[in-house]
């Protein structure tokens, strides 16, 4: 290996790993942009950053100022709930025993010929069960019966007094719920202000919030999220000329390792160069397609910057800049069949011209030029 062509791979090595870092933060950038704009289309993926770390450090003010009565809130909203399930629980208790005491009760009525009153309340088994007592000609187990009715009705009164309680409690808890809410009432309604500055749709804050976050913190110097504030077109546009350049990398460096020809500096700088041309030009013919056919349907598609996915940017830039000359060629062709005129066409526009030989091992079409 000759010194220069050693020179030439750590040249394509170095282009390689730039291309690659600047590509990944234009990337980070661009993908955040799309994810806000799926979330909020009314921001359109842009979000002020700025305003974003103001907000914040004014939210954690507020929080950390009102941490004791949300906390107090959190303590009175759980015994509020441990009440509802106590008293959930000793209605059901009740109603069992309830109905455990009538039928127990109806046989005794029913053998002392006693019609039994339509009334379940404790007062009138109560009542029932003293009548009963007082009956003559009962028999020894019915009066056991009694006895032992007697004891579960007092039970069951009590029982009922304890729900009775228990809603006493619920009752001034939730008079204290109101008053913490009345409390921080206030401050919910300047958090919501704040996070209105930063994005409308204050449901998905949080999620935008961390996603911001990550991206300021993992990004080199906060490049990322510097350039997450440019306009989308602005950052699909250099995404695709970096792609393209990218492409053209992926070109050269097999025929950098496979090629008899050598590569030359001078090739990989027009490569580069021919490569995002090249990208740029198809990203635009491909909207203008896009844009012609929502025309000729009469259908709107979606076409601000903001809705462009950046992995199908990307995929555009990179095949462009790996087939460059065909696509070149290609746009070559078309561009002659639209404005030639008189062409009689048999077959596609431009059919009937011979296209560039292909270089099969590598390289720009004419390398002798620029060699």
């Amino acid at each position: 290996m000759t010194f220069y062509k050693f020179a030439v791979g750590v040249v394509l090595t170095l282009a390689m790993i730039a291309v690659l870092g600047i590509s990944a933060v234009v990337f980070s950038a661009r993908d955040f942009q799309f994810g806000v704009a799926q979330i909020s289309p009314s921001t359109n993926g842009l979000i002020s950053f700025p305003a974003l770390y103001a907000a914040d450090a004014q939210i954690q003010q507020i929080e950390t100022s009102t941490s004791e009565p949300r906390g107090e809130l959190a303590q009175v909203q759980e015994q509020i709930g441990g009440i509802d399930a106590q008293t959930q629980a000793t209605r059901q208790s009740i109603e069992a025993s309830r109905s455990a005491i009538i039928s127990a009760l109806a046989p005794v009525e029913q053998r002392a010929g006693v019609t039994p009153a339509a009334d379940s309340s404790t007062a009138a088994l109560a009542a029932r069960v003293n009548a009963l007592s007082g009956h003559a000609g009962l028999a020894a187990a019915d009066q056991q019966t009694i006895a032992t009715l007697r004891t579960q009705l007092q039970q069951l009164a009590a029982q009922e007094q304890s729900t009775g309680a228990g809603g006493t409690d619920r009752d001034r808890l939730t008079a204290r719920q109101g008053l913490l809410d009345a409390q921080l009432t206030v401050s919910r309604s300047r958090i919501l202000a704040l996070q209105q500055t930063v994005l409308p749709d204050t449901d998905n804050y949080e999620r935008v919030r961390s996603e911001a976050f990550a991206l300021k913190n993992l990004s080199p110097l906060g490049i990322s999220a510097y350039m997450a504030q440019g306009h989308p077109a602005l950052l699909s546009t250099l995404l695709v000329l970096l792609m393209g350049a990218l492409g053209s990398l992926l070109y050269l460096f097999p025929a950098y390792l496979n090629r008899p020809a050598p590569v030359t500096m001078a090739e990989i700088i027009v490569r580069l160069i021919f490569g995002m041309c090249a990208a740029l030009a198809f990203y635009v013919l491909a909207n203008a397609t896009i844009a012609g056919f929502s025309i000729a349907s009469q259908v709107q598609q979606a076409g601000t910057s903001s809705t462009l996915n950046p992995f199908t940017v990307s995929l555009i830039g990179i095949v462009a800049g790996v087939l460059s000359e065909d696509i070149a060629h290609w746009i070559q062709e078309r561009g002659r069949g639209i404005f030639t005129q008189g062409q009689i066409s048999t077959g596609a526009p431009g059919a009937g011209q011979t296209a560039p030989p292909a270089s099969p091992t590598g390289g720009l079409v004419n390398n002798q030029a620029i060699s």
